[in-house]
């Protein structure tokens, strides 16, 4: 279509910050590093750890950097390193005045007391590399204690508070950055949360300000917890269980990691221990594992002496396996987390359990409309329960309702392979052939090539598939779900709208039969969304009325609301009738905006041979019911022939009687389950009663057929050929029974269903039965009764 609209749509978690990179919060040049330390002692080098930067003063110039952010437990410590800050102080900010940078420790953490006042064991500031050459300036030599950018000195003021003094300095030459390092700092206990430094300045320096975390402090003897590598199974599972001390010692003997399987599993046995980093003396001799044989396992230190000095990571197969099947229930095993050593989380998915089999969902369905094609379905996932439940070779079907066929047999018809768009695999299913099934290719069928061998449950997904939609579909577009893997039961895929809507603005007029000029008033219809009328082809739209009504003038077709365009409309009559009328319009260019067509003044001759009833009108034609028209013959043929009406509603009724003329309607009345049935007010008994199969009315054929005038001489019945012939006037109808073949007057047309026989009877649909006998029938729900009325 040209310018058509589709509708084209676990368990690791680590809460600490082990590692990670630089932050910087502004841009800097090149610059001399100066080492300022709040201990006796300077760190080496600069390793980039993940840290937090928030400056909060608008009058800051420069930044800060955060090298590394420790993780700290909530007890006491004499000796302590935080994060080390960058402070980066941009060029032209000090003028050679008293510049003050005041950072203060938070609640929990002290400077050691010997170090209250000057700080006299540090040497005051370092240009650490000598002759430095950065963005086309050299840097000159600045031996220790020089003067150069100035004076500066570290002075600790309080237990909470030291200052960087910048006496006298100027920066004109460039920016430059001094390394803070907070070492032997003494912990007094602090809460749990971030450890923010808080840097402070006169407004009048342009030192940069702010906030800066330096550490992490956790709740002493938490652990983080993963479960990777999980495998779907029936029967025995093994995954990699991972554990992360927050500090060292976290897991102590007193401070256990339980984890309790759901009811009907079992732990069985323990299998290979990796130490992925901390205290070097750690490794599986100082760990307890116990509980093999029930439904809890505890994992500790053996003892206090077993205890990690560093924190400490491990990854530890365990297995379980299914110890109950009548308890045990299908999908995910979780675990319980419990124990005095706090975690990270509070359940742990170690596995996945179920029979073999599998299922199909889709992850959203799509809204779809009805007499168009290049439709897209949400994403359709196939699903095994456990590893390894699709067989070689097997298969999976998925058929549509009669309202759509797959966009591949629509375009190519039932040979067609593949799909319209793409097949993703996961966890060792491989892709599945792909064709179609049946005599209107509705069922697409799945066929697995091998077996997974993998150990996790595997699927496959059809994405951006597409399907063509009978004009009129309305509602869900359920999958039926088959094949010989097992596979049964249906699935959403998508929920069509119809392309657009009829309305009469008084659909209860009463026009007079034989009538010249029956002003009935208006007619509208709407689109079900935009692009739904479609100017592929001609982009024709036709307003079909029933035999014998005919547009007396050409009514005003207009768009009301919307950027529809549309263009030459007229009148005309159908196929060559002239008591059939039609109002044809073409789609010039589609909407984006979903319209309204407002057909107003309408005026329509009612011939002396229309029954009384509702004047129902009809919407057809390429722009409007677009797939009834094209699409691979054999496939749509069925829509052509009985679902090319994209809308339908009644515009009027007929309630008079033409004056001195004798009316030949009749009017039967049929209900479902019972023998009885009316035929013009008079009660007359069938053999066979109406009934529902498969959401289907069927209705006897020979009742209906001598109710509407055909004598019984005319019902001819071939017991060799199975065939029933109907003969009224000139119409002659022929049905094989056990075939969808209908023929009517010579022309052949495939039903949707057969044939078929009840109590000796022939019966079909009621839609079936009205085409054969030219009548129109009408179901009600409530009354469950079915009128048929002659034309």
């Amino acid at each position: 279509m040209s310018d058509k609209i589709h509708n084209k749509q676990k368990n690791k978690k680590n809460v600490y910050d082990i590692q990670g990179g630089e932050q910087k919060f502004m841009k800097k040049s090149t610059k001399k590093v100066l080492n300022v330390a709040a201990s006796a002692a300077m760190l080496a080098g600069i390793a980039p750890v993940a840290g937090i930067v928030a400056p909060t003063a608008a009058h800051a110039s420069g930044s800060f950097d955060v090298y590394s952010v420790p993780t700290l437990g909530t007890g006491s410590s004499e000796s302590l390193a935080l994060g080390r800050v960058k402070v980066n102080v941009d060029k032209r900010t000090l003028a050679g005045g008293n510049n003050t940078l005041t950072f203060t420790l938070p609640q929990g953490f002290e400077f050691p007391t010997t170090t209250t006042g000057q700080n006299t064991t540090l040497d005051p500031i370092t240009f650490q590399d000598g002759t430095t050459t950065a963005t086309g300036n050299t840097y000159e030599y600045v031996a220790l204690g020089g003067t150069a950018p100035g004076s500066v000195a570290v002075n600790v003021v309080s237990k909470k508070s030291a200052q960087i003094i910048f006496n006298g300095s100027v920066n004109n030459a460039d920016d430059f950055e001094l390394l803070l390092n907070l070492r032997d700092i003494v912990s007094t206990g602090p809460s749990t949360g971030d450890v923010n430094l808080t840097f402070s300045a006169s407004s009048e320096s342009g030192l940069p300000t702010g906030n800066v975390k330096v550490a992490t402090v956790v709740s002493s003897g938490q652990v983080a917890l993963e479960a990777n590598d999980t495998e779907s199974s029936s029967d025995s599972f093994g995954f990699t269980f991972k554990l992360t001390e927050s500090v060292a010692g976290s897991l102590k003997s007193g401070n256990a990691v339980k984890l309790k399987l759901p009811s009907g599993f079992e732990w069985e046995s323990r299998g290979e221990f990796t130490k992925l980093f901390g205290d070097n003396n750690f490794d599986i001799n100082d760990l307890s594992v116990t509980g093999f044989g029930t439904d809890t396992l505890t994992v500790a230190a053996v003892n206090d002496s077993a205890i990690s000095s560093t924190a400490a990571s491990f990854n530890m197969v365990l297995n379980f396996r299914v110890e109950d099947e009548d308890k045990a229930k299908e999908g995910d095993v979780t675990a319980t987390v419990s124990g005095n050593s706090s975690s990270n989380i509070s359940s742990l998915v170690v596995g996945s359990y179920g029979e073999y089999g599998g299922g199909v969902t889709v992850t959203s369905p799509t809204t779809v409309i009805s007499g168009q094609d290049e439709q897209q379905l949400g994403d359709i996932v196939v699903k095994e329960s456990v590893a390894g439940s699709f067989i070689n070779d097997r298969t999976v079907t998925l058929q549509l309702p009669e309202g759509a066929r797959w966009q591949s047999v629509y375009e190519d018809g039932e040979t067609a392979t593949g799909t319209t768009g793409s097949v993703d695999t996961a966890n060792g299913l491989t892709a599945p052939r792909i064709t179609y099934t049946g005599t209107d290719g509705r069922t697409m069928r799945l066929t697995f090539p091998n077996q997974n061998t993998s150990n996790k449950a595997g699927s496959i997904t059809l994405k951006d598939v597409e399907v063509a939609v009978q004009p009129g579909f309305s509602g869900d577009l359920n999958v039926a779900v088959a094949g010989s893997q097992g596979l049964t039961g249906t699935v959403k895929v998508a929920t069509a709208t119809p392309s657009l809507t009829l309305s009469a603005s008084d659909a209860t007029y009463s026009a007079a039969i034989g009538s010249d000029s029956a002003n009935i008033g208006n007619l509208t219809l709407k689109e079900g969304a935009a692009g739904a009328l479609t100017d592929d082809d001609n982009g024709l739209v036709e307003v079909l009325l029933p035999a014998g009504v005919t547009f007396g003038s050409v009514p005003t077709v207009s768009v009301t609301s919307g950027d529809l365009t549309i263009r030459n409309v007229s009148i005309d009559t159908y196929n060559n009738s002239a008591t059939q009328g039609v109002l044809r319009f073409y789609v010039d260019s589609e909407s984006t905006t979903a319209s309204t067509i407002a057909i107003n003044g309408v005026n329509l001759r009612i011939d002396r041979t229309v029954p009384q009833g509702n004047i129902v009108a009809k919407v057809q034609g390429d722009g409007a019911a677009n797939t009834a028209y094209h699409g691979f013959g054999d496939v749509t043929q069925t829509w052509k022939d009985s679902y090319r009406y994209a809308a339908q509603g009644t515009i009027a009724t007929i309630g008079t009687q033409a004056p001195g003329m004798e009316s030949n309607a009749v009017t039967a009345i049929y209900t479902i389950g019972s023998t009885s049935y009316k035929v013009n007010g008079e009660t007359r008994t069938a053999e066979v009663a109406p009934y529902v199969e498969n959401g289907r009315t069927y209705l006897p054929v020979r009742y209906v057929a001598e109710a509407l005038g055909v004598t019984p001489a005319n019902i001819l019945f071939d017991k060799a050929t199975s065939m029933v012939t109907l003969i009224k006037g000139d119409r002659v109808v022929q049905l094989k029974l056990k075939t969808n073949q209908l023929t009517i007057n010579g022309s052949t047309i495939n039903m949707d269903v057969k044939a078929v026989t009840k109590a000796n009877r022939t019966v079909l649909p009621i839609a079936w039965v009205g085409k054969a006998l030219d009548a129109t029938v009408m179901y009600d729900a409530a009354a469950k009764t079915v009128t048929v009325n002659s034309k």
